[in-house]
This record gives structure tokens, sequence and C-alpha cells, in this order.
């Protein structure tokens, strides 16, 4: 392999060394949209930042694809690996990679024909119905880009490779940042100078990981000849729950801008942007390190080393226990800083988002074990299961919280303990399919 982390007796050092350039491109990921929002809210208006928002359901199910196929066809990859068949390995990566570009393609096509009418019912207003549609088509149009992005990064990591493939997810970070700058801030470009610099950042790190698979250096390696359409299935459905928890945010998205449009208006969807925004910095460390170390248990289940799957659950069990206290007490204490980069402080909207803060992050507690959780069952080619761990914690729950809470006196208050309620409702059925799987996978033959 690539990678010496792929041996006997790895250390927790060694894990976190393994794990953190994962976390990294999880955070550099982030940024295109975190990146988007900050310069759109300081140099254009918060019309533009709803509107992003708005449009954002449409990025989570291109998204959801390219995490479909890509973790779960990387998963399936490593564990080829792992039992020394690099070639199967390399074609559950073409097969994947061609379901999700033909996926994405579909699905692109029908959200163009009737754009206006989608961006209605995700929420558009006449005052934002233009910037939605500008920012939409340009994610559209480049869906073949944002998917290939994450394809290419997380056949990468698997490739036993996750420093190269942050440094590939940091260059398109960063020209993403220059660019909105420039465009944004300079050109006075708008939300379409916003989304044209996303859309160029994610096709610099998708050109730099083509250009890795074509130094020969690699273990997988990419080939048409014996595809199997079964194979792709496979992979499909190994990787379901990444959509799923995609598709769940983009439901829930509109849910939590329908609801706080009725209690607060367009103030109200403003403080649901800023903290969908800061989310995915405290979730990026949970996501981060569990597709980090997914890898690595894939390797060990190829090997049928169930000893070293073992230990590597051990070290991940006390991180995602010990973890959640510290990123609760970040999202309470700097709520007002966090806030302060999207919202001036002597806004409605300041006041708002920082009270939503300190209420969201109570989630923070247990979405960690769950996410853990969940991508451990992809690791182990037990997707199926994952995905009902990601369907309670993003979708059904969630949704459910979402009716009753905020219908209640609680009005804000509730829309904004939905998400711990929800991620606390699954924490008991996380633990009981990770006790069952754990007894089936560890006395595999």
């Amino acid at each position: 392999m690539n990678s010496k982390y792929y041996k006997e007796n790895i250390s927790f050092r060694e894990v976190i060394l393994f794990v953190l350039p994962t976390y990294f491109t999880s955070l550099f990921t982030t940024m295109y949209t975190i990146v988007d929002g900050v310069c759109v809210a300081a140099w254009v208006d918060t019309d533009a930042l709803a509107s992003i928002n708005i449009v954002y359901p449409l990025v989570n199910i291109l998204t959801g694809i390219g995490m479909m196929f890509g973790i779960g066809g990387s998963a399936l990859a490593a564990v080829s690996l792992g039992s020394g068949n690099s070639k199967k390995a390399g074609e559950q990566c073409t097969i994947s990679a061609l379901y999700a570009f033909f996926l994405s393609g579909v699905f692109a096509g029908v959200c163009i024909w009737k754009l206006e009418t989608w961006l209605q019912f995700l929420g558009a207003t006449p005052s934002t119905l233009t910037s939605c549609e500008i920012y939409a088509k340009i994610w559209l149009f480049g869906a073949p880009i944002a998917v290939g992005k994450d394809l290419i990064v997380a056949y990468i990591r698997a490739d036993g490779a996750p420093k190269k493939s942050f440094f590939i997810s940091a260059a398109g970070g960063i020209t993403n940042i220059i660019l909105d700058i420039i465009f944004v801030g300079l050109f006075k470009w708008g939300i379409f100078g916003a989304g044209l610099a996303t859309i160029i950042g994610l096709a610099v790190s998708m050109i730099l990981g083509i250009l890795y698979f074509t130094k020969g250096k690699n273990q997988i390696s990419f080939s048409i000849s014996g595809l199997s359409l079964k194979e792709g299935l496979i992979c499909a459905v190994n990787g379901s729950s990444e959509l799923v928890d995609q598709v769940a945010i983009a439901v829930t998205t509109v849910v939590f801008n329908r609801t706080a449009l009725s209690f607060a208006g367009k103030d109200g969807v403003a403080a649901v942007s800023i903290i969908m925004y800061l989310q995915f910095i405290f979730l990026g460390i949970y996501y981060g390190y569990s597709s980090g170390i997914l890898p690595l248990l894939s390797f060990e289940l190829g090997r049928k080393n169930y000893t070293a799957c073992r230990c590597l659950e051990q070290y991940s069990y006390r991180l995602v226990s010990l973890l959640p206290i510290v990123l609760y007490c970040a999202s309470y204490f700097l709520a007002p800083l966090a806030v302060g980069v999207f919202a001036n402080r002597q806004t409605e909207v300041f006041t708002m988002a920082v009270r939503g803060m300190r209420i969201y992050g109570l989630g923070y507690l247990f979405a960690g074990i769950n996410i853990f959780c969940a991508i451990r069952l992809i690791a182990y080619k037990w997707g199926k299961w994952a995905a009902v761990i990601t369907s309670l914690r993003s979708f059904s729950l969630l949704l459910l919280f979402l009716s009753i809470l905020p219908a209640t006196i609680l009005g804000m208050d509730g829309l904004w303990l939905a998400f711990p309620a929800a991620e606390a409702g699954t924490l008991s059925v996380s633990a009981l399919i990770s006790r069952y799987s754990t007894k089936k996978i560890h006395t595999q033959k």
C-alpha cells in the first residue's frame, strides 16, 4: 500500500495522523459554502445570503450523489485492497464514478427544466428569486465538477494517501477564497461571483485529483474493462446513508426556512442560514474523523484482521465520547464571535443567531457517536444499517421535532431544539445497531 498506516499494531497517535488530513479536507470542503456566505453577507446583502440557503438543498443532493458513490465505493475498494485484489478495487471506483456522473447529470437536467418552480417550492420569494436562479444555475451546470471532486478525494483517501487528498482539497479551497474576494469584493459580481468562485475551486481540486491517478504510483487504477452494473448498485447501497443524509438536510433546510419565516420573517431565515454554516465546522470534525478512519477499518476487514478493527473502534469511541463536551463549550462561548462574522452585532439577526447557536449546539453532544456509528457500518459493508441511523437523526426524528416543538410556546427556541432532540433520540438506536453488528462482523470467517 501507499500508506505506512496500513500495517499491524497502529497506535492512536498514528491513527490521528492518518485522520487529521481528512478532517482538514472536510474543513476545506465546508469552505466552499461558508466563504460564499461570508463574502455575500459582507459585500452584498441578507437577501443574497438567504438565496444561497434557499438554493442549498439542490447542492445537498448533488453532494449526496457524490458522497454516496465516493464513500460507498471507496469503502468497498479499501476492503478489496485489504484482501489483495487491487484490480477489483479499481473496477469498483470506476463503476461508482460512472453511476455518479450519470445520476447527477439527470438530476441537474430535471432541475434546470423547471428551475423557477423548484426554487419557489424551496422558499424563494419575489425579492430572492433572481439571485436564487443565478446561484442554482452555476451549481447545476457545474454538477459534474461538484460530484467529481467528492469522488476523487474519497478514492485518493482509500488509496492510502490522505495527505494528498487534503492538499488537493486545500488547493481548491484557497482558490475559492481568493476568487471570492476578487469576484465578489473587487468586481462586485454579487452572488454570481460567489457561485463561480466555488465551481472553479472545485474544478481545481478535481483536476489535481485526476493528475494524482495518472502518475501510476497508486494501487487503485481506473479501468472500463470488467465493469459490473451490479457492483455499481452495491456501491450505491453501501453509501446510501450519505445520500439519505444530504437529501434529509435538503428537506429539513426547507422546513427550517419555512418555520423560521413564519415566526421571524426574513431575519429568521438569515439566522437559520448562519447556524447552518457554523454547524458545518462542528459536525465536520465528526465527519472528518469518521471518514478518515473508514479506509483503515475497511482495509483491516479485507485482511480479516478483527483485532485491529476492534482496536481502531476503541480509539474512535473514546474520541467521540470526549470531543462533544469540548465542541459544545466552544459553540456556547464562541457564539457571539462566530455569528459576528456573518451579522452586525446591532441587528436582530445577530441576537437570534447567537441564542440559536447555543441551543442548537446541544446536538453536538450526541451527534459524534451517531455519525461514527453510521460511517463505521459503511466501512464494514453494512451500508443499509447506516442508512437507518442516518434517516432517523437527519430526517424522521428531525422532521417530527420540527413539527412539534416550534408549534408549542417554544417558538424559535423549539426550532433550535429540534436538532439536539433528534440526535439524542437516535443515540439508543445507534448503540443497539452497533452492538448487534459488532457480534456479526468480528466473528466472520
